[in-house]
């Protein structure tokens, strides 16, 4: 099969997609003559696009080809992923327009990214899909945006870290937070209805989970206990709840992948917090959260809310999106607070168990010692998604297309992907910081 691009982006004009091309002319030149295509819907539109690029671009990137597309018209994937070595996919909801997209990739061996961060989507593509893109010797790989590359490969940096001081992963807490300027902050109206769909199918994942089959990741040491909600943390200096995002579902599933691909990489209790600077925003949240579980259940409500995105997010959420001066202002941050045990302490017995490759393990390992070791680290970046999920996105591609050789066949979680890569390094090269910022707590 002749693969004459190298990358494609689908849904170039997109709100996001737009930053995505921005920023793979910004990196263009770290790759020789890179090979690319935009496409989307309307040719006009790909076309103001692909005039932008010529006339602002200052890295000498190759024009893109303009190529039209659509979800709606299986023959026109057909075509486009026959060309391509690496899909971007940035036309959401994914739930509605991901999966023929993930199809079409396989049967035409092209490697797929995308930004989604809709949990029911992610874990019904890798139950249905593993097996025939291991066959077609195909990575797909989603969830590559904001929603999870910064704490999936967090987690594994933290991991990793752990494993530097001689000593294996038993607790982990994550909490995230964003930080904004004067502007404040706003996202755009389609990763709103990504969250309407993905709250009005909370039982459908639920449904899912049940008959997925995968391994159940085992508790490490004695049993990380849960932090109180909506209560003041010192470490973070902010008010604190349960997350319940995108995050901590990969996190979750990427720790199940491992057993499955046998990565190497051990499990971990792992809880994760969002935090709040101040009482009132989290009142908002959870205000706003409150009408959003109800008024999702019903497609009347449903309707209103995708209807009235700023007034049910008191204004965090709006069809125009973000201003340029919102998005230089926000940054975001995920801290993870690692205990681990000695490696010294552990017995043979002790050693093979944990690092037995068999998918079936006792719900608890060595439930009788308790973490000697502490680390904290942070992983830091600009506005979440219209600049770090263009960086994160990108260079998954980038890797990808010069790697593959050492990322796993089927449809994985970004860590269990580019655990094995230099994607960690790309993103440290790109505004992504991943640091140690402490060896015990306080």
């Amino acid at each position: 099969m002749t693969k004459d691009l190298d990358i494609v982006v689908f849904g170039a004009t997109g709100f996001t997609g737009r930053f995505v091309v921005e920023e793979i002319c910004r990196t263009a030149n770290s790759l020789h003559k890179l090979k690319w295509a935009i496409s989307g819907r309307s040719e006009q539109l790909l076309l103001e696009v692909a005039n932008i690029i010529s006339i602002s671009s200052s890295n000498n990137v190759r024009q893109p080809e303009v190529i039209v597309a659509d979800v709606s018209n299986p023959e026109s994937l057909h075509t486009l992923a026959k060309r391509a070595k690496v899909f971007i996919d940035c036309v959401g909801p994914f739930r509605l327009y991901g999966e023929p997209v993930v199809r079409v990739c396989i049967e035409n061996e092209t490697d797929y990214i995308d930004i989604s961060g809709e949990v029911e989507y992610i874990e019904q593509i890798q139950l249905t899909y593993n097996d025939p893109a291991k066959s077609n010797n195909v990575s797909i790989v989603p969830a590559c945006g904001y929603d999870s590359i910064p704490a999936d490969m967090g987690l594994l940096f933290t991991k990793q870290q752990l494993d530097a001081k001689s000593a294996i992963p038993s607790q982990i807490e994550m909490f995230s937070g964003f930080c904004t300027g004067s502007a404040g902050m706003c996202a755009n109206y389609g990763t709103y209805a990504s969250l309407v769909y993905s709250i009005s199918n909370i039982n459908s994942l639920r449904e899912l989970r049940k008959h997925a089959n995968r391994p159940i990741v085992p508790r490490v040491g004695s049993k990380l206990e849960l932090l109180p909600s909506r209560t003041f943390d010192k470490r973070v200096n902010g008010y604190i709840i349960p997350s319940i995002t995108t995050d901590h579902s990969i996190l979750k599933l990427g720790q199940q992948l491992d057993i499955m691909f046998n990565t190497g990489v051990l499990p971990a209790q792992i809880s994760s917090y969002l935090v709040f600077s101040r009482f009132r925003y989290l009142a908002m949240m959870m205000f706003s959260g409150s009408i959003f579980k109800f008024l999702a259940k019903y497609e009347w409500g449903r309707n209103l809310l995708l209807k009235y995105p700023k007034f049910f997010s008191f204004g965090f959420f709006t069809k125009d999106g973000p201003t340029l001066e919102q998005i230089k202002q926000c940054s975001f941050y995920h801290r993870f607070y690692a205990k681990g045990i000695s490696k010294n302490r552990l017995t043979t017995e002790d050693t093979n168990l944990i690092n037995s490759t068999e998918q079936i393990k006792p719900l608890s390992i060595l439930p009788h010692l308790q973490p000697d070791v502490e680390i904290v680290t942070e992983v830091k970046g600009p506005d979440a998604g219209y600049a770090t999920t263009p960086i994160t996105v990108v260079q998954c591609a980038y890797t990808l297309l010069t790697e593959k050789s050492n990322i796993p066949k089927g449809v994985c979680t970004p860590s269990v992907a580019f655990g094995k890569t230099s994607l960690l390094q790309r993103l440290k090269d790109n505004g992504i910081e991943f640091n140690v910022i402490g060896d015990h707590f306080y």
